[in-house]
This record gives C-alpha cells, sequence and structure tokens, in this order.
C-alpha cells in the first residue's frame, strides 16, 4: 500500500518540533510496511529561517518532498494553497506513484488537500489534533469554522486524537470520527529503572513557554507546596522572562530550573532523575508529553483540559481543574506523600500498550484498509 501524507512541516536541527507528530507517524507506517510519501508544506513566515523551495530526499524509510515559501498563510486563499500543493504532489507522482491513500494532519492542511481528492480521485484521511477546534463552537472563528467543514466534510475517515475532540467536532460540526491518539516514540522515552528514592524530590514540567501550557500557575503552586522539593521546566517560548520575573519575585531562584529547549534524549536524561510530572494545561487535544513522562515510569498530575482525561487515572496519577492554584497545589503535595504507591514499571508498560507507534500505527492502517474496500 502507498500513502502520501500532508504535512505543516518537518522536523530538523532547527525545528525540532515542526511536523513532528505527523512525521513520526509517517515512519512507524513506513516501518510496518507501507509506502510512505511525506508532503510537507511549509508555509510559515520568513523569520522562521529555512531554504526556499522543493527539496526531494529520503529520511528513516520515507520518501521525503519538502516545498517551503514565505508566505504566512494557511487558511485564506485556499484555491491559491491548492494550486501550490501541486507543485510537490506532481513530483511525488512521478518518482512515488499514484498513492491509494492521502493522509492530511490538522484541518487547514487538510482543507488544502482536498483539491487531490477531487482532482486525483484519492481518498482522504483527515487527522485532527487541533486546539483551536477542541472547544465550543461559539468560541471557534468564523474562518476556522469555514476551514475545518471544508476538510471534515470531503474526507473520506475523520480521526480525532482523544475523546474530547472528537466529542466537540461532532457537537459543532455535526460530523462523526473514530479516536486514535497520538503516537509516542517508546525508543527515546523508557523507565531506565534509576534509584527514585534520591533526594531531592523533582518535579518535572516540559512544553512551550506559552501562556496555555499555564507555568506561571505551576510556579504558584509550586511556591505553596512542599519547601524542599526541586521544579524541573523543559521548554522555550515568549513566557520566559515573564516566568522569570515570577521566579525571582517568590524567591525561588534555587529550587526552580528553566532548562531551555531539550532534545528527546536529553529530556528523557531528566525524567531518569525526575519523580512526579506535572503540566497545568488551559487545553490540550491529546498531551503526548504526559505520556512520555509516563513511559519514564513517572506518575502524572494533569489537568481536566480536554486530552488527559482519557488516560490519566488513579494507577498512573491524578488530575485537578485548569487554574486552580491551590488544587495543584494540594495534588502536588499528595502526590509526593504517596509517591511509593505508584509503580513506575506498570505506568511505563501500561503506556507503551496503548501509545506505542507500532500499536498506533497498526490502527491507522485498519483505517487505510475499510477504505480501500468501500
Amino acid at each position: 500500500m502507498k500513502v502520501a501524507v500532508i504535512s505543516r512541516g518537518k522536523p530538523n536541527q532547527q525545528y525540532p518540533l515542526n511536523g513532528i507528530f505527523e512525521f513520526d507517524q509517517a515512519k512507524a507506517l513506513a516501518k510496518q510496511g507501507i509506502e510512505v510519501a511525506f508532503i510537507a508544506i511549509d508555509f510559515r513566515a520568513r523569520s522562521f529561517k529555512r531554504k526556499y523551495g522543493l527539496f526531494k530526499y529520503e529520511c528513516d524509510g520515507v520518501h521525503v518532498f519538502e516545498f517551503s515559501l514565505p508566505i504566512n498563510v494557511y487558511r485564506r486563499a485556499l484555491p491559491i494553497l491548492q494550486r501550490l500543493l501541486l507543485i510537490p504532489f506532481r513530483a511525488m507522482l512521478k518518482s512515488f506513484g499514484k498513492p491509494d491513500v492521502v493522509h492530511a494532519h490538522f484541518y487547514s492542511i487538510a482543507a488544502i488537500a482536498t483539491v487531490i481528492k477531487k482532482k486525483y480521485g484519492i481518498p482522504l484521511v483527515v487527522t485532527e489534533h487541533s486546539s483551536k477546534i477542541n472547544k465550543p463552537a461559539s468560541e471557534i472563528s468564523a474562518l476556522d469554522k469555514k476551514v475545518a467543514a471544508k476538510a471534515y466534510n470531503r474526507c473520506n475517515s475523520l480521526i480525532c486524537v482523544s475523546k474530547a475532540l472528537a466529542d466537540n467536532i461532532l457537537q459543532n460540526f455535526n460530523h462523526d470520527s473514530s479516536v486514535i491518539p497520538d503516537m509516542v516514540d517508546n525508543q527515546i522515552y523508557s523507565y531506565g529503572g534509576k534509584n527514585k528514592n534520591l533526594s531531592p524530590f523533582v518535579y518535572v514540567s516540559v512544553g512551550n513557554l506559552v501562556p496555555i501550557k499555564a507555568f506561571d500557575v505551576l510556579i504558584e503552586a509550586f511556591a505553596k507546596a512542599d519547601d524542599d522539593a526541586q521544579l524541573y521546566i523543559i521548554g522555550d517560548g515568549s513566557e520566559k522572562t515573564k516566568l522569570e520575573n515570577q521566579i525571582t519575585k517568590l524567591g525561588l531562584e534555587g529550587k526552580v530550573k528553566l532548562f531551555g529547549r531539550l532534545n528527546r534524549l536529553e529530556i528523557n536524561e531528566i525524567y531518569q532523575h525526575g519523580h512526579v510530572f506535572v503540566l497545568p494545561s488551559q487545553s490540550e487535544t491529546f498531551g503526548v508529553s504526559y505520556v512520555e513522562a509516563m513511559y519514564a515510569g513517572l506518575p502524572v498530575i494533569a489537568t481536566r483540559c480536554g486530552g488527559p482525561e482519557s488516560f490519566v487515572d488513579d494507577s498512573n496519577g491524578m488530575l485537578v481543574a485548569v487554574n486552580d492554584v491551590e488544587g495543584l497545589a494540594d495534588a502536588m503535595n499528595a502526590m509526593r506523600a504517596n509517591y511509593s504507591a505508584y509503580d513506575p514499571v506498570k505506568i511505563s508498560e501500561e503506556s507503551t500498550k496503548k501509545f506505542s507507534p507500532d500499536v498506533i500505527s497498526g490502527e491507522i492502517i485498519e483505517i487505510y484498509n475499510k477504505i480501500k474496500t468501500l
């Protein structure tokens, strides 16, 4: 079977998170014997430094067709964007051949990809990850509603990465979907069996330093929790200076450490010395970072923000309300007091059974096979 994956970009050393979910999935499908072409249409602004044009190469068993232009638009002027998508798609047809399925990620990319279904008659699968859609209809912009509706109504199968997202799409767009969570690489994140009884007690958090991740809430809650623990925050973003000032104001300079952006291997190494993962996001369509920490055997503290509710339970963590400083502080104290009740081996093994690339890619291939038989 041949599959063409349409993505908003491809991860590289300079931008390791650009298109990371999509390319991880493409690699996993290739390992399952699927022939995969990965078309990355990188239309980010000129401020994101990279070369422009069409580039063809192979990476990790995937045929990559990377098309980059600094036009800084994904949702407007769809006819123009669709014509641009046909440039790398036609290049793919010449060297890769016609795919059996096109699989687009995120509604904005999927709406552009509908041109391929119309022009070539190839079935279209869409996976939705976007937090812009994971909210009440009154909070979704008119443009996003229009673009998302175009993608959902013209695809052959819609996949959502969490039940909460699927429920919102059903409510807001009257469209059914399958629920297949994001896959998480269990070859990088794993429980190393290190002695977690060592001091100090360490809370770890990972995410972009942006308002939706609510690191200010985490720091405030940490200040109210036990006073002899450490908090490691991994990530970078627009909130960095604000958080640094908050840490200074609360007198936490020696207890809260901002590591900046780290690669996956570096993050996993910190997990080996950490005890609990905590991230009080305001909204998550799934929550990959929680699962990565669980792979490493860490129990997690998450918020009821859309995604974590589907996999965080009493055996692997705790759930608190969004923006609840007192509740988060209480959960941190409770988690530390009852830390020995959590089994890191079981947390790691159960997470792998649910979210490993082999498991998730198998579920996706089932969707492809159903479409082919229609």
